[in-house]
């Protein structure tokens, strides 16, 4: 089927060079989804004939690196872009492949694992590739050389306009293979509006306590790809609607029937609000924070930042933080059993710290300087408008223009006699023994106007 998307040329570059190698390639899965659906791809996914070795062949050590053992693929470099290039798969013969770690053998060993895929490098062509995929509106093949788009299931497209998700094949067995599928299949729900074909449903309800079974790192990385998302809110929402939360984030959802659960999907999806009027950037470590408040405001007594009657004498100093070392506990705790990202929790335990020094008379310049402002503020902003908290807009407006008259966050000087002076020093001397720029240095253009 011919069929034109205007693609990044970074993209085009790397299909036409396989392809010039003489290798099938395609672009494949969600960027053609989104691209059906008129929106700009977050990523771009690249398949080709080439085996792995031969892709690193084509683009020589330097720009392209072999990773994953379950799933091998290789990371390819365009510029300043990283793409994901596998090969071609097909259905792995049955019991070909021992698992590769030792917790895989454990897991392989217990009944209800019987049909999971441990090992997932079989070879084969791109239409055998289409039908061992996960769902029909992810099995989509484009040829931008070519201009060419190709649907093997036949049901890619269709399913696409009419935004259902449909699995390939036994929907059972699908999940039963790969149970992170059943995230995969919520994430189309609460990110594009989806809904599940009803077989596809029943198996996914079926099968949901066999998301124990995936490992915590696979797991671990789809909860960092949610947290990154602009759908954070939407997502967590389908996953409490069909069950699958207590499977993935059990802590959170023994509150289920509580208030807490509620308050932070409700914090979420302001969030995600306020990404999509363009208010704040996308950030996974305040998405962090959002979900996890008021369940550490059960655990620190959230009360004492609300009713703090701080001081505005400048010379006084600042009221306690809440403990950093016991957010980064809780955090562990409301996360578990999954691994969080250091940079990510490190950021959160920041902007939370700050939160009970914005309820009082505190010094609004002094807080300004606070290393995670930015972040902080945010948090605030958001539940304000979640309704989580009420306060008066002039103290929103107060802080805008004294960051307007102070020439922005990053235009100060860190006091290294503060808790948050003395963080930010070790951290300026951790960046300069690793000669990188920090991730987490806030951007100039923190507060938009509203």
């Amino acid at each position: 089927m011919l069929n034109h998307f205007a693609v990044e040329e970074s993209v085009y570059n790397v299909v036409a060079a396989l392809q010039d190698a003489g290798y099938e390639t395609y672009i494949v899965g969600g960027a053609i989804r989104d691209l059906l659906l008129n929106r700009i791809p977050k990523d771009y996914d690249i398949s080709t004939a080439a085996t792995p070795e031969q892709v690193r062949d084509v683009f020589g050590k330097r720009r392209a690196r072999i990773i994953g053992r379950r799933f091998q693929l290789v990371h390819v470099r365009a510029g300043k872009e990283l793409f994901e290039v596998s090969t071609f798969r097909r259905a792995p013969a049955e019991k070909k492949h021992e698992p590769l770690t030792p917790g895989a053998r454990k897991i392989a060993a217990l009944e209800e694992a019987e049909n999971m895929i441990f090992n997932d490098n079989d070879f084969g062509s791109s239409e055998e590739d289409a039908w061992r995929r996960d769902f029909t509106v992810n099995a989509l093949f484009y040829d931008p050389v070519a201009d060419e788009l190709i649907d093997y299931t036949g049901s890619g497209i269709a399913d696409i306009e009419s935004g259902l998700v449909r699995a390939i094949g036994d929907p059972k067995l699908r999940f039963e293979e790969d149970p992170v599928r059943m995230l995969r299949a919520l994430k189309l729900v609460g990110q594009y509006g989806f809904k599940l074909e009803r077989k596809t449903e029943d198996a996914l309800r079926a099968t949901l306590p066999l998301l124990e079974l995936a490992s915590v790192s696979r797991l671990s990385l789809e909860l960092e790809k949610i947290l990154n998302s602009s759908y954070t809110g939407a997502i967590m929402q389908a996953f409490t609607d069909f069950g699958l939360l207590k499977h993935f984030l059990p802590y959170i959802s023994q509150n289920n029937e509580s208030r807490h659960l509620q308050d932070a999907l409700a914090l979420l999806k302001a969030r995600d609000k306020r990404i999509a009027s363009g208010f704040y950037r996308n950030s996974a470590s305040v998405a962090m924070a959002a979900l996890a408040l008021p369940f550490i405001d059960c655990m620190l007594d959230g009360n004492t930042r609300r009713n703090y009657a701080g001081s505005t004498d400048d010379n006084t100093p600042l009221p306690p933080f809440w403990d950093e070392e016991l957010i980064r506990q809780a955090l562990l705790t409301i996360y578990s059993p999954l691994a969080i990202i250091k940079r990510l929790s490190c950021s959160a335990c920041r902007m939370l710290a700050i939160q009970p020094l914005l309820f009082g008379k505190n010094n609004p310049k002094r807080l300004v300087r606070l290393r995670g402002f930015a972040h902080a503020m945010e948090l605030f902003k958001i539940q304000n408008d979640a309704g989580y908290i009420e306060c008066d807009d002039e103290m929103v407006t107060r802080y805008r223009e004294l960051i307007a008259n102070l020439g922005g966050i990053n235009n100060r000087e860190e006091k290294t006699g503060s808790k948050s002076g003395e963080s930010a020093g070790n951290g300026r001397r951790r960046r300069k023994r690793s000669g990188k720029r920090s991730r987490r240095e806030p951007v100039q253009n923190d507060f938009p106007q509203e």
